[in-house]
């Protein structure tokens, strides 16, 4: 662990940064080099004072977390993200993960807790609320189950990846897949990029061919 944990905060809510500020001004090792409102500044500030650790929000105006985690991480590969975020869904936690997420916390987590996830990340490690590692563990399935034919593992897609890709399956297209899960025909693409590159594949038609194996596997 450096001498110094250099530090940015992105959060769109005022009184929620200033009790950041006070939370990591009990941190010694700790240089605070911005405050951030929205994900946009966020990123444009880490662009141009990378920092150790970034501590971020995941509802934010402009640029959401999730969006930032990836932008930043594209460029600045060293940087540790934390996220904060009152946020607990399955698809926000797997999505932050994905993104490069080291640490993820819900906003009731106590300024110790909250230190000690910094700390952490600095060091490279994770710290994850309890609540919310639970819910990662509950998404594997059993070890049998996610092993192809010659024993290695399939990649392990997000409760809505799966329910997309099933979708998928049956021949559905992004709008058609947007309009029955009531969520914008963006973030459906946004999910299709993100299976077919942990499925490794190039193409819907792979992913799915992929997906059918899988499901024969664990039968």
């Amino acid at each position: 662990m450096s001498s110094i944990i250099r530090t940015v905060v992105a959060d769109d809510e005022a009184p929620y940064r200033n009790a950041l500020q006070k939370t990591l001004s009990l941190m010694p090792e700790c240089e605070l080099l911005g405050v951030c409102a929205d994900g946009l500044e966020a990123l444009e500030f880490c662009l141009e004072t990378p920092p150790d650790v970034l501590l971020t929000d995941i509802n934010m105006p402009r640029m959401n977390g999730i969006e930032l985690i990836k932008a930043l991480l594209k460029q600045e590969k060293t940087v540790r993200v934390v996220v904060l975020t009152v946020n607990e869904d399955d698809d926000t936690i797997f999505d932050a993960i994905a993104a490069g997420a080291l640490g993820y916390l819900l906003k009731t987590s106590t300024p110790q807790e909250v230190i000690d996830a910094i700390r952490a990340a600095d060091q490279g490690g994770a710290k994850i609320t309890p609540k919310v590692a639970t819910k990662i563990i509950q998404a594997f399935p059993p070890r049998d189950n996610r092993l192809r034919s010659d024993g290695t593992e399939f990649y392990v897609l997000s409760p809505r990846e799966e329910e997309i890709l099933d979708m998928m399956a049956k021949g559905l297209r992004n709008k058609e897949i947007a309009d029955q899960l009531f969520i914008a025909e963006k973030t459906v693409k946004n999910h299709v990029s993100s299976i077919l590159e942990k499925l490794q594949v190039n193409s819907r038609t792979e992913a799915v061919i992929k997906q059918l194996e899988r499901k024969a596997q664990s039968v």
